[in-house]
């Protein structure tokens, strides 16, 4: 199946309100298989706010529809050191999970000044992407 540039538009608008002054964990360990299954033995080193509105407006290139995250600050305090490996995103009640994304320093869904976080060091997030692909 091929999906339009507008379906796909359509799509992932309907998500985007759903992390509207929600946060995003950032955790060491594996990520787990799937949103709904719960963290074993990870570590949340970092919490970031997202804006009131999260998500900029989708745009199309190269096949996929994309939107740019927007959050509170430029950089957050960690509570914990350890190695960023993902992060999950909550509604603004704090317990509905949306999703889990990749992290890094870049080519990942959320890219980081440093995937090596110390209680003491900001983290900065550079960019957070999410995306569906369209043709």
């Amino acid at each position: 199946m091929n999906v339009s540039q507008q379906n796909a538009i359509v799509g992932l608008n309907a998500q985007l309100a759903q992390y509207d002054s929600g946060t995003i964990v950032f955790y060491s360990g594996t990520m787990p298989a799937s949103p709904e299954t719960a963290l074993s033995g990870n570590t949340a080193l970092v919490t970031a706010t997202f804006s009131a509105t999260a998500f900029g407006a989708p745009t199309y290139a190269g096949g996929y529809v994309t939107a740019t995250g927007s959050f509170t600050a430029s950089s957050y305090s960690p509570a914990a050191s350890g190695t960023a490996s993902f992060a999950r995103a909550f509604e603004s009640n704090g317990t509905t999970v949306i999703a889990d994304f990749t992290v890094g320093t870049s080519g990942t869904d959320i890219v980081i000044n440093s995937t090596t976080v110390t209680v003491g060091v900001p983290v900065q997030i550079t960019s957070c992407t999410i995306g569906a692909p369209a043709v």
